[in-house]
């Protein structure tokens, strides 16, 4: 996969992402980030356990 970091005006993002969240789960990542770019503790800790289950599905 490749990322793509791109930024929207505040009315337009709403739209965006409902457009996103139509495509299809498997082909495409939706990770949203605060502005100043930092991933607060819940957020960092939900995505390291994502991150491990499927690791652990890979290996097992």
């Amino acid at each position: 996969m490749k990322t793509l970091n791109i930024q929207v005006e505040d009315s337009f993002y709403d739209a965006l992402l409902e457009i996103l969240k139509n495509l299809p789960k498997n082909k495409v990542k939706i990770q949203e980030v605060n502005e100043d770019n930092s991933l607060d503790f819940e957020q960092a800790m939900a995505y390291t356990l994502k991150k491990n289950s499927e690791l652990y599905k890979c290996l097992s």
